[in-house]
Order: structure tokens, then sequence, then C-alpha cells
């Protein structure tokens, strides 16, 4: 007991001196955190809605390398598909610039011409926060990008190669009916593409519905009218109804019907589509280039690359298409 007692008193000098370092370490600790650099933050404008399958693609692409970059990311969807009158497309658009201002992020991302047209060109075109973009359709002249704070990746489809595929079953093809909904990317493809219709010598005519009444309605009637049906999307025709269209579509058809998205496939015949997860998979690769140094205008622009070729087994038979060979799709998946 005596020795016990007698190495009581630096027992408690030695525990006091251990609080006074650790009391120490923890604020070098703290000083040293001080001057980390707090995690990246990206804001990501979505054209679209949850639930919208190409846009659903990019933005999981760009969750899983921004997720596993370490930054922080916010998602907006513009919702622009399911309410697509300007008034209501400008008001969201307001409601993003707030929430960017809130986020203080380092990077925004923007996917198709919505989120472009109405937040990225009009308010970051030169700053302050750098800026990328993915989905614009075909050419983002009109936006005034490329800039010196903006880069992106132009939205294709191969609708050119869709349609070459097509005339060696049906050479005699010349009437091209385009049946789509009422959007702005769907209006910009028109604009942009009736020049490269006309070069390949078809004679292009368009139906851009509102609603699946419309829809059915026009589907029809381009059975009787055109030569060749090309639906390149149906995400703003309000009340779509899935299992319906199958069924309209395996009843009605009667000339070829194709599509350059693979959402699209349970409604034609045959389908050179575009792979949607390319575009975000870009956009966030891009966007860390941005976080780790890199100036927009130092990244080029950028148009997708890769394809899939579909064949829907029943709707072919229908019209009597045959598929392109294997050899034909090589280098397309």
């Amino acid at each position: 007991m005596r020795l016990t007692e007698q190495f009581l008193p630096s027992a408690r000098l030695v525990g006091r001196a251990w609080v006074v370092v650790a009391v120490a370490a923890m604020m070098l600790a703290g000083t040293a955190c001080s001057k980390v650099r707090p995690q990246y933050k990206a804001f990501y404008i979505n054209s679209y809605h949850l639930g919208y399958a190409p846009s659903d693609e990019a933005m999981d692409a760009i969750r899983k390398i921004l997720n596993t970059a370490g930054v922080q990311l916010e998602v907006f969807f513009l919702d622009a598909k399911r309410h697509p009158e300007t008034d209501e497309i400008l008001k969201r658009s307001a409601e993003a610039l707030d929430r960017i201002q809130k986020f203080r992020p380092d990077v925004l991302i923007a996917s198709d011409d919505d989120a472009v047209k109405y937040v990225i060109a009009p308010h970051f075109r030169s700053g302050p926060i750098p800026a990328v973009f993915c989905g614009v359709n075909w050419s983002s002249e009109p936006y005034g990008l490329p800039s010196e704070n903006v880069t992106g990746m132009i939205e294709t489809v191969p609708v050119e190669a869709a349609l070459n595929d097509l005339r060696r079953s049906f050479p005699k093809m010349q009437k091209l009916r385009i049946l789509s909904e009422d959007s702005t990317s769907e209006r910009n493809n028109r604009a942009l593409l009736d020049p490269l219709y006309r070069r390949l010598g078809f004679e292009p005519s368009y139906a851009l519905v509102a609603d699946f009444a419309s829809w059915k309605k026009e589907f029809v009637k381009a059975q009787l009218e055109a030569d060749v049906i090309y639906l390149p999307t149906m995400g703003a025709v309000a009340g779509w109804n899935e299992a319906e269209a199958r069924q309209w579509v395996a009843r009605h058809i009667r000339k070829p019907v194709f599509t350059c998205d693979d959402f699209m496939m349970p409604y034609a015949a045959y389908g050179l589509t575009k792979v949607a997860r390319e575009q975000g998979e870009w956009a966030a690769t891009a966007a860390l280039k941005i976080l780790r140094g890199a100036k927009p205008r130092d990244i080029p622009l950028a148009s997708n690359q890769r394809v899939r070729c579909f064949v829907n087994p029943e709707l072919s038979e229908k019209i009597g298409f045959h598929p392109p060979d294997e050899r034909s799709c090589e280098g397309r998946q």
C-alpha cells in the first residue's frame, strides 16, 4: 500500500500532462482541418423528370461518377416535358437559380435543351460558375455555346444510318413522317434535321402532338400518308399509356416504323439508337476535370459516338422487314 501511495501523486501529474497533450493535439488538428479544402459541390439541372428513361440513364451515370469521386451533388428537375409551357419553365428556372445561389456549387451540369436554353446560356455563359452540358440536340450554336465558361456534349442520333438500313428493304421509301411530342427539343430537331432528310431524298412531314389521343390518331394517319414513320420520343405526350400504345401500334402498323431511342422500341419495328448513358458519363468526367483545375474552354465540344441496333420481331414481321445482318451492326454495339 505504501508503495502505491507514493506513486499516486506522480500518476495524477502524468494524467494531467496527457490531458494537456490531448487538448493541444485536438487544437492542432482543428487548425489543420481548417486549411483543408471543403468537399467539392456540383449542381445538376435535369431538363425533365425522374422516370423519363434517357435522362434517368444520363443522371445515373453522373451520380455514380461524382459520388465515387466524393463530390457532393444536388439535383434539380426542370420538369419541362410534363409542363412544357414557357411560363412554367421560366418559373422552374428561377427556382433553379435560387437553389444554385443557396447551394454555391463549384461546377454546374445541365442535361438537354431546356436547362441549357433557360438556365445555362442566359445566366452562366460568361460565368461566374463553370458549366458543362449534355443532351443538347445536334447543335449548341443557337445558345451561343460553347463559350469560355461552358463546354459540353452534343447529342446526335443515327437517323441517317437507320434510314439507309431501312432502304435496303424498302428502296422506294420517299415520304417520311416524324411523329413525336411537341417540345423544345423536338421543335429544334425539326429545324435542324429537315435539311438532312431532304438531302437523303425524303419528303419530310411532321406531327408534333400534345396528348396520347392525338398521337394515336396521327399514327393511323401516317400509315396511310407516309412510306416510313420515325418515332423520336413520347415523354411530353400527355396521358401516354404504354400498354395501349403497344396494342395500337400492333393493330395499325402497315409501314416501316423506326426509332433512334431504345425506350421507343416497343412501338417500332427497327431501332438504331443512341446510348443515353454516354452523355452523363462524359458530362461528369468533364466536370471532374474542371474541379481539378481545367478550364471549360480547354475541354473541346464533343458529340456522342456509341449506338445500338434493335429489332422488334413482332412488328417487323407484320411489315415484312428483314433486319440488317449482324455484320451491318458491327461497331454499333
